[in-house]
Order: structure tokens, then sequence, then C-alpha cells
């Protein structure tokens, strides 16, 4: 290569080159430099000739000895390089370095790639794929990840932490989803301040987050952060066109002394943070094999109850009689609904209305009892009037009012047979809008009973504001009011009252002869209770419904 037209002749071949592509010798000087290469490294070529660009190279030494085993091998070395270029910008470089013989002298010729935009992109698909990308946080999958590198080394000393935002949803409804996810970016930094070095911060989805403690004994208590957290999430969030007042329901699982798997882990904590919530929201629960326990009869119970749903044969009615105090004579029947478990034989509602309500078949178990009850109630030869009680949960979700008029309207009742009974917890979170279906309701003619009077805070104030056709007074009272001279007297002015409103009283949970008679002298229109019998099948009671006294 000493024939300078030799070397423009190969330059002039290698120029036409888009990759950098350099010639070296045997000790590393450059021969031969294409204008790519001069490009890339910021000189002439005139200066890149003769010279070892090794104030161009991160690593000289690493690289003249692969440039060295090049020569003594003769094989083709193929690699990966972060090489500075001219502007002080790391590039990620991929060389190919290989031996050609001229005239009997050995050159190394490299080609270089500029992998720079690629592996940036690579970097970047890697961020998008572990990091959530409205608060910048660790996404579910990079923490499976920090939990299966964490856990099993650290059995007894880590935590896990899944929080729930509490009533999320009501920020996104009122304000609109930019505002909510501001919220989501503000708690994310509070939490991030408050783990700071103790752990790891990051988005599940939605409004769900997580806290992975690992310096449990050495710094913060799993105990004291979740305080901190229910703080922080309590504490107003000031956002662009609103404030927001929020709180947040916590899991938590601690490391074991057996390795888990993150999956585990995760389902732990939720087991836990469910009840959290179960528990009335706003606190945290440490998960237990027990809690484990629980809710694994709990989905059990669900899957159950949601086949018997869609079968129906399982579920079954039930009715309990009302009686005249004066009198003894039944004028009404209460429906309550029992299921007849193929393997747990007949369940209580206690057993199972609950997880009915937190899973929403509520709704659909509430219509098929209104049904079914009406249906019943026209075979009965005497016009007893059914009361039929409504979940919070069926007012709230459900199209209860077109869920009575199709009842009413399929079985061919009389509307003033049926009373729908509904607790204070109806009319505690919107009470316009509860009073306003109650009246729909009342319109059909259809008469509406307060369940449980008296026990809430607000059972007097509502006899104000909606035209009750009767009060069943709280059991509780009933219990007491024989020994208790405060539960008679809170009996006799619920009397007084409701005589004075022209409403009809009912007396709960009557099961002593006793307690009848004083019903009885206090004037009381109605009771149920054991005294007078137990829920039972309708057939129990074929006098009664069928013509002749009980």
């Amino acid at each position: 290569m000493r024939s300078s037209g030799n070397i423009d002749d190969l330059h002039a071949l290698i120029d036409v080159m888009s990759n950098p592509v350099v010639v070296k010798t045997r000790s590393h000087r450059m021969v031969l430099a294409n204008r790519a290469a001069c490009t890339f490294f910021g000189r002439s070529r005139e200066a890149l000739l003769g010279q070892i660009p090794a104030q161009f190279r991160t690593e000289q030494a690493q690289e003249h000895e692969a440039e060295a085993a090049v020569f003594a091998s003769g094989k083709v070395d193929e690699r990966e390089e972060q090489v500075t270029d001219a502007g002080g910008t790391t590039r990620h470089i991929a060389t190919r370095k290989q031996l050609v013989n001229l005239s009997g002298t050995q050159y190394l010729v490299v080609i270089m790639s500029d992998l720079t935009a690629h592996r940036e992109a690579e970097a970047q698909m890697r961020n998008l794929a572990t990091h959530d990308q409205l608060t910048g946080l660790p996404n579910a999958t990079l923490m499976h990840d920090n939990i299966a590198q964490s856990f099993p080394h650290r059995s007894g000393s880590g935590a896990l932490l899944v929080i729930d935002l509490d009533h999320f949803g009501l920020v996104n409804d009122n304000f609109g989803f930019y505002v909510g996810n501001e919220v989501l970016i503000q708690f994310g930094r509070r939490l991030t301040d408050i783990v700071r070095n103790d752990g790891t911060v990051a988005r599940l989805g939605g409004d769900a987050f997580a806290i992975l403690l690992t310096t449990i004994g050495m710094g913060l208590t799993s105990e004291e952060i979740c305080r901190r957290v229910l703080a922080a999430a309590s504490q107003i969030f000031h956002l662009s066109d609103a404030r927001a007042v929020i709180g947040a329901s916590i899991g938590v699982v601690v490391a074991d002394h057996h390795p888990v798997e993150p999956t585990e882990m995760m389902r732990r904590a939720g087991v836990a943070l469910q009840k959290a919530k179960d528990e009335g929201r706003g606190q945290w629960q440490l998960y237990s094999d027990e809690l484990d326990r629980q809710s694994k009869h709990r989905h059990s119970t669900e899957t159950d109850l949601r086949r018997a749903l869609s079968k129906g044969g399982e579920l079954e009615i039930h009715y309990q009689p009302l009686t005249a105090v004066t009198s003894g004579n039944v004028v009404a029947f209460e429906a309550l609904v029992r299921w007849n478990h193929p393997e747990r034989g007949m369940v209580m509602p206690d057993e199972f209305i609950a997880v009915a309500e937190a899973s929403g078949l509520i709704v659909a178990l509430g219509e098929l009892v209104l049904a079914r009850a009406c249906q019943d109630a026209m075979l009965w030869t005497r016009p007893l009037r059914l009361s039929i009680n409504v979940s919070p949960v069926q007012f709230v979700r459900g199209d209860l009012v077109g869920a009575i008029q199709t009842a009413l309207s399929e079985s061919g009742l009389d509307p003033h047979r049926l009373e729908i009974e509904i607790t204070e917890g109806v009319l505690i979170n919107n009470p316009t809008s509860a009073l306003d279906q109650l009246s729909r309701i009342q319109s059909l003619g259809v008469h509406i009973v307060l369940d449980d009077f008296g026990s809430g805070f607000s059972s007097l104030a509502y006899l104000r504001y909606f035209p009750f056709d009767k009060v069943k007074i709280d059991k509780t009272f009933i219990a007491d009011m024989i020994d208790n001279g405060e539960s008679a007297a809170i009996v006799e002015s619920i009397l007084l009252l409701a005589k004075n409103l022209k409403i009809t009283v009912v007396a709960e949970g009557v099961e002593n002869v006793d307690q009848l008679d004083l019903l009885r002298s206090l004037g009381c229109d109605q009771a149920q209770g054991y005294l007078i019998s137990r829920p039972m099948p309708i057939a129990n009671f074929e006098k009664t419904v069928f013509g002749a006294d009980i």
C-alpha cells in the first residue's frame, strides 16, 4: 500500500461504503479510512492515516488485545463496543475485524456499524415494558421480577404491600380522567417519598400500587409504612382544576421462611387487601393462613351461588308470618331466601348474602326472590300481604322499579299486597335519589317499610321526609325491653310517634309471651318472631294461606 496511486484507488473503492471502514497494520496504525470513518472520528483522512486512534477509544488496551488476537488466529472477530464519536457522544458500535493479505503483508480491515439508534429503541422498549408510562414508576412486570429476586433470599425480612385508592372512581366521575391521572401521579410521588431507599414503589394498573420493602428490621417497619401510606392517601390532592380527598386500603404479606413465587405473593397480598376493603376501607390488613381460608371459602361460595342462580333449583323461598298483636291472626308473610346446597345442605342467608352483595350477584338474587314470591302469593286463597327485603346494593345497582313492575305484571299480584322493606343503609349515601325511587315504587301502589327502625342514627329524620307505610322496630330493643327500662321506653316512644304519624308498627324478634304481652299493652300493631313461627316453606302454612285460621 505504499503507492499513493494504489491508496487513492483503494480509498475510492471504500468511500462508497456508508459504514465507517478503516484498515490497520499489526502495530494498530491506520493506513486506510473511508469518508464515513473520517466523519465519525471528526478528523481528516490525512490526520487519521498513520495514527493510532487511541484518543478515540474508551478502552485502548482491550482494543489492541482484541486486534492482536485476530492477527494471531486469523479468525474473524465480531463484537459490540461503546465508542465516543467526534462530538463526544458515546455510540454503540458493532465491529467486524478480518485479516487481509496483500503482497505478503497482513492488514486488519475494521468495518463499523452504528447501532446507537437501535439500542436506544431497545432501551425505550424495555422501559415501556417495565415502567408505567403515566407515573414513571415500575409496573407489574418489573415488580414481579423484583419480588422473584428479593423474597427467596430475604425470608422473614421483607414485605409486600398492595394498595388500592378508596373511591377513586368518584374522582373520575366528578372531575374527569385527566384529573384522575393527576391524583395517580401525585400519589405515586407520595409513596416514593415515603419509601425512599427502603424499597420499590410500583403502579400495578388502575388505582392499584405496590410497595416492596426489602429492609424490614433495618429501616421502617411495615406497620409504620402502612400508617404513612394511609396518611398520605387521606391528605388533600391539590389538582389543576379541583381538590380531591380520597383514602386507601392496604393488603400486607410478610416473607415467611419458605421461598414463595411472585404470583403467590401478589395473590396473598390481594387476599389481605380484600379483607381491608370488606372491613370498611381506610385501613390495612396482614395476610394470614386463616384469612386465606376464609377468602377461598368466600370464592367457592360465590362460584357456587353463581351456578345456583343460573339453575335456580337450589334456591328456595321460606316465609315467616307477621301477626296482628291483638287478634293473633296472620296478616302478612315475609319472603326469605334459603339455599339448599347439594353438598353443604341448607345454607342460611348470613352465610351467602354478604358474598352476593360484594360480588353484585345480589341484584339477580333479589329479582329471583321478588318474582317467585309474587307468583307464590298469587296461589294463596287469602289475600295476605307479601313482604320482601331489598338489599342496599340491589337498590343502587339494579333497576328495582323495573323489577317490581315486571314481577307484578308477570304474576298478576295486586300491588297493594306487596311490601318492600328497606334499611337505613339505602338512604345514607344518596338520600335524594333513594327517596325519589321509593316514591316511584309507592306510586305503583306498593307499600314501603323501614326495617330495623331505631338502630340507625337518622331513622327519625327519615320519617320527616318520606311517608313510610310501616316501620319494623329493631329486634335488639324487643329482646331487651323486659329487663331494660330504656329499651322499653324507646319501644313505647316509637309506638307513640308512629301512631301520631299513622304508620303501622311491627315488632321484630318476638321470642316469648312476656314480650308479646308488653307489646299488646303498649298498642303495637304487628309482631314477628320465633314465638309465632320460624321461616318455613309456604306449604307449612297451608291452612293460613288457603282459608282456615292458623
